[in-house]
């Protein structure tokens, strides 16, 4: 990435594209794994009380990082363990002027020695490694299949990487959640929402979003289910009110 005439030019194989915030921007992989409205869902997701230091787990494009320092004014570390991706999230980072916020480290998750933190965020790859077809793009591959780490590998360092009373956040596919809370609650991260996400009213839920609180009790509340797009096909009222939180910024952002 690089100036020209005052705007903001991607590198080759880059396209800059515009969060619907409004005023953040975030580069991405032409042809590699892009972001999506899970994004979105999980940001808004995290709890205004969940203190300020924030690990996001397998942070990839920055996105959501950006939108939790951006919007919400959280203090974030982003992991991640693909090279290209941290040095090109770190570009958005400087690009949105985040510097102060966001911190991205290229680590393996299993190394990262990181604790403490008031909650952990991840969007992690969830298909079992031996199954499926495995994209050819490597990074697409890694950023859906378990290839270097799995959910039980994620929830120890979950665990590890928060503090007491620390909260967990996460968006994962709902055919799956039965090994997630069950791996949650080996990890003692005691699940204490969960919340379905339906593509429309009359389609099962392919998403859940759950959070968790380390070393926690046993009481699980269900949120009424969430439907992204009507049966017209556009968005939701609660998902345009989605967007719409997310353009609440508490840091006033300019491009030079």
């Amino acid at each position: 990435m690089h100036r020209m005439k005052d705007r903001i030019v991607p590198a080759s194989g880059e396209t800059l594209d515009a969060l619907r915030c409004g005023y953040l921007h975030v580069l991405q992989k032409k042809n590699g794994y892009r972001f999506s409205v899970d994004a979105y869902l999980i940001a808004s997701f995290v709890e205004e009380g969940a203190g300020s230091s924030i690990l996001e787990i397998g942070s990839g494009s920055g996105v959501i990082s950006i939108m939790l320092a951006g919007v919400k004014g959280l203090i974030v570390t982003g992991v991640e363990v693909q090279p290209e991706l941290v040095e090109m999230s770190r570009r958005s980072v400087v690009l949105n002027r985040l510097e102060d916020r966001v911190k991205i480290v290229n680590s393996d998750i299993k190394e990262f020695k990181g604790s403490g933190f008031d909650a952990v965020v991840t969007n992690p790859p969830y298909r079992p490694a031996k199954t499926g077809r495995i994209n050819p793009d490597t990074s697409k591959a890694i950023s859906r299949h378990e290839i270097l780490v799995d959910l039980k590998a994620l929830l120890l360092k979950a665990n590890q990487a928060l503090k007491p009373g620390g909260h967990f956040y996460i968006v994962y596919p709902a055919w799956r959640m039965v090994d997630l809370i069950y791996g949650m609650r080996e990890s003692r991260i005691e699940p204490k929402v969960i919340r379905m996400i339906h593509p429309n009213p009359r389609q099962k839920a392919e998403l859940c979003l759950v959070r968790g609180v380390k070393d926690a009790g046993a009481e699980v509340v269900f949120y009424p289910p969430f439907f992204i797009h009507n049966l017209r096909s556009g968005y939701t009222r609660e998902m345009k009110q989605v967007f719409e939180r997310l353009s609440m910024s508490k840091k006033t952002l300019t491009f030079a």
